[in-house]
């Protein structure tokens, strides 16, 4: 693996799992006012902080006008260039390409007069117009590319936007990396800076687009999945889901005494994902409370759990769990001394039951210290049965018991049958939120809401043929 050089960016090393590989050639491409020749400036001056020298060419602006640009960001070019460790020239693009090609040209005497390790070439889109046929300027980006892997250069190339054409261009193809710079309209009248690594070999990339501001430092950039909060390290004694990338995006795993939403869609498969918690929970020896919906039996449960070596009836037998029936569906006599009926119940006698039965008696074996307990509940099913006032009514309530008593909640919503203010509520009150939506013919899974303030990357849900039956991608 190369050796990751820093950009001098706040926020791009993340965004590039550290920085740039060592060698590579990146284009900067943007349109004017996007900060390019800034960033080019941020990544040479971070070399000088370490001892790799750097090269500024540019064919347009006068080392003067940069010099002075610079300064509004703390950065004396002028100091730099007379301890040796940074020149900026002015150059034609077409004696660049002619010095380049010849082994002991300017170019090679600039490289070596200061030991150059860093260079940035301000800008590509010059020599595209310098070379009018086609094929000679293919020809030149490839001499260009040449010579800076000759001189083990690490190089930004900036490329005027206006230049880049629906198809692809071909520098492209050609160089290592490639990172956009653009503006998104946001808030009506106000357009956002924002950044996106379109392509970059030899390091793992954040993708996504990620806001940028200037500051007096210069470019700052806040990465899209790490909004602004407190960091929180890794939980030793949270329990896997059975998914390695879960578990990072969840600070290690489930935690005991969290409220985690699953927020899906109409479409998305989410029972395995939930089924694979629960298996590691009761491997665990947790005892739980299941309340069912109408999308799911006890007899499915127990034959969902059996693919995962879980024998959830015996669990039941053992006293380590109860399930909560609200349907008028036939219950099994070996387990009705386990299960709840509350078909019938009318939201006085449903609400009694919840906080003067199941919360009580939950309440007493944790007090016991005869186990720890999570449970399960579809708000949907409550939704449809009792309606939006009694939901929210009873969900603060309710959080407030869960809370006090340290039980792990996981309650379902589907967010296509349910309005906006009680998913609101749902949102709010939740400690994490896992939202697995199907778009494109595709499942995405994604932690949008977390302990450590980390929103994860939309990851792909791959069905697969062993336990757990799914894979985050």
């Amino acid at each position: 693996m190369k050796e990751l050089i820093k950009t001098g960016i706040k926020g791009l090393d993340m965004v590039l799992s550290g920085g740039i590989p060592k060698g590579n050639g990146v284009v900067i491409t943007g349109a004017p006012g996007t900060g390019k020749t800034t960033i080019g400036i941020q990544f040479l001056h971070q070399g000088t902080m370490i001892g790799e020298p750097g090269l500024y060419i540019t064919f347009e602006e006068l080392p003067e006008q940069i010099y002075s640009d610079m300064l509004n960001y703390r950065i004396d070019l002028e100091k730099l260039e007379g301890e040796n460790l940074l020149k900026v020239i002015t150059l034609s693009p077409e004696i660049l390409l002619r010095e380049m090609l010849q082994p002991s040209g300017l170019f090679e005497e600039l490289v070596q007069s200061i030991n150059c390790q860093r260079i940035v070439i301000d800008s590509l889109s010059l020599i595209k117009y310098f070379e009018q046929d086609d094929r000679e300027m293919r020809k030149s980006i490839y001499s260009l590319k040449n010579s800076l892997v000759r001189n083990r250069l690490t190089s930004l190339l900036i490329v005027e936007q206006s230049t880049r054409q629906n198809e692809i261009p071909f520098e492209d193809f050609v160089f290592d990396g490639v990172i956009q710079l653009d503006f998104i309209e946001k808030f009506n009248d106000y357009k956002e800076r924002t950044l996106e690594v379109l392509k970059m070999r030899g390091t793992k990339v954040f993708e996504g687009t990620h806001t940028y501001r200037f500051i007096d430092e210069g470019i700052y950039l806040v990465p899209s999945h790490i909004p602004v909060n407190r960091f929180i390290a890794p939980n030793d004694s949270a329990v896997t889901t059975g998914d390695k990338l879960l578990d990072k995006s969840l600070n290690g795993g489930i935690q005991k005494g969290l409220i985690y939403l699953f927020e899906v869609d109409s479409i998305a498969g989410y029972k395995y994902i939930l089924i694979s918690i629960v298996t590691e929970l009761l491997k665990k020896d947790r005892k739980f409370a299941y309340l069912l919906s109408n999308t799911i039996t006890i007899n499915e449960l127990f034959m969902l759990f059996k693919r995962y070596n879980i024998d959830l009836e015996e669990y039941i037998l053992n006293k380590k769990g109860v399930f909560t029936e609200q349907y008028n569906r036939a219950i099994d006599p070996k387990i009705a001394s386990h299960v709840y009926n509350i078909a019938n119940v009318d939201d006085e006698d449903f609400k009694a039951f919840v906080f003067e039965k199941l919360v009580a008696s939950i309440k007493n074996d944790i007090d016991s210290k005869d186990g720890e307990w999570f449970w399960i509940y579809n708000i949907n099913s409550i939704l449809e049965n009792r309606g939006i006032d009694f939901v929210k009514d009873i969900y603060v309530e309710l959080v407030a018991a869960e809370k006090e008593i340290g039980i792990t909640s996981f309650v379902i919503c589907n967010a296509d049958k349910t309005d906006r203010e009680t998913l609101a509520l749902l949102q709010q009150k939740s400690d994490v939120i896992i939202k697995t939506w199907v778009y494109n013919k595709y499942q995405y899974l994604q932690v949008t809401k977390s302990q450590s303030g980390i929103v994860s990357a939309p990851y792909i849900v791959e069905t697969i043929n062993e336990i757990p039956f799914f894979r985050l991608l």
